[in-house]
């Protein structure tokens, strides 16, 4: 990477959305691992020394264990307590890791490749449960001698029953919960001394990767959306009605084909504003009728006389208490009848 770590410009703040385009997440990805990579540096360069220290609360004292201090505390859940008796805190946690939509797809396609077998639902479940280990191990840290159910009371507060001082609740009762086993392995480790979920410097490596990687056909399929995007948004300048389409993902048809057709959308609104504004003189009002001066006008622009109709299109709305329902009618040689009806149904 770049020592000089310039975060990339014009480029939406956050996580990778999965509603642009690919290129886009993977510069906010980029963006992210930048990010990450100052605030260390700067957490680094305002501490003298590696020690981090914690505030104890008035039930400690002196004789604990240094593996029962709590350490990793956050603050004070409410008026919340353990099932012991003791205050609940709530841990410092790993953030999640992000990930661009390409990078989902592959972990989903991991899942299944790895089959239905015994073997295959224990790698399963180890993968999913990397973030609730982290999280477990916090929780322990900040919270000697919890519990499960202390766990569970702040972590899915759904799950909770507050019988007997904390109890589990039904799902978490059900045999081979992957929480109960992750909870036997879970180790107290604060945060700031676990495993980090996410490299930032070894993502951004790979971000960088996949762009020098890129084939010119590739690159070219990048940039496509954000071309045609670009191009809508001239379109707009022009005078064309504005739209909420959001193009974007990894399906890449369905990326180009919502981007071609805003951009041809806008181009038509947008020719029939410069139309407007070169036959009538000014914008005008959309929808409205033209009055005698500015039918002269259209008249004298298409040479006196207007040309023949190609088609004829017909629109039926009618909304009632169930759903719209559409009927639409194009004629020209032929007759065209398409319509959208909905009923509702009750399945008893």
């Amino acid at each position: 990477m770049n020592d000089s770590n310039i975060m990339c410009r014009r480029v939406a703040e956050g996580t990778p959305n999965a509603r642009t385009c690919l290129l886009h997440q993977k510069l906010q990805l980029l963006n992210c691992c930048i990010k990450r990579i100052l605030e260390s540096a700067g957490s680094i360069a305002g501490n003298s020394s590696e020690e981090e220290f914690y505030d104890c609360s008035e039930d400690e004292t002196e004789e604990q264990l240094p593996w029962d201090r709590p350490v990793g505390r956050l603050q004070r859940l409410a008026d919340a307590t353990l099932k012991s008796g003791a205050p609940l805190y709530v841990p410092r946690t790993q953030d999640p890791a992000p990930k661009t939509e390409d990078q989902l797809e592959e972990d989903a396609e991991l899942m299944v490749r790895l089959g239905d077998n015994a073997r295959a639902s224990e790698l399963r479940a180890r993968m999913m449960s990397a973030s609730l280990l982290s999280d477990m191990e916090a929780f322990k840290a900040a919270n000697p001698g919890s519990e499960l159910c202390d766990f569970v009371r702040w972590y899915s507060p759904r799950d909770w029953m507050p019988d007997d001082g904390g109890a589990l609740g039904d799902r978490m009762l059900l045999p081979g919960n992957p929480w109960a086993e992750a909870w036997s392995v879970a180790r107290p480790v604060p945060a700031a001394r676990q495993r980090r979920l996410f490299d930032e410097v070894r993502e951004a490596e790979r971000v960088l990767h996949f762009l020098r990687a890129r084939p010119v056909s590739s690159v070219a399929e990048l940039l496509l959306p954000a071309v045609l995007r670009a191009g809508a948004m001239k379109a707009l300048e022009e005078g064309a009605a504005g739209g909420n389409t959001c193009a974007g993902g990894v399906d890449t048809r369905r990326t180009l084909e919502l981007a071609a057709r805003e951009l041809h959308e806008a181009e038509r609104e947008a020719c029939r504003a410069l139309c407007s504004r070169m036959v009538l003189g000014h914008k005008g009002e959309q929808g409205q009728a033209l009055d005698a001066a500015g039918r002269s006008r259209v008249l004298a622009a298409a040479g006196g006389v207007l040309p023949q109709t190609a088609r004829r299109e017909f629109t039926l709305r009618v909304r009632d208490a169930v759903a719209p329902q559409v009927l639409r009618a194009a004629l020209s040689d032929d007759m065209t009848l398409v319509g959208a009806f909905t009923e509702r149904i009750v399945c008893l």
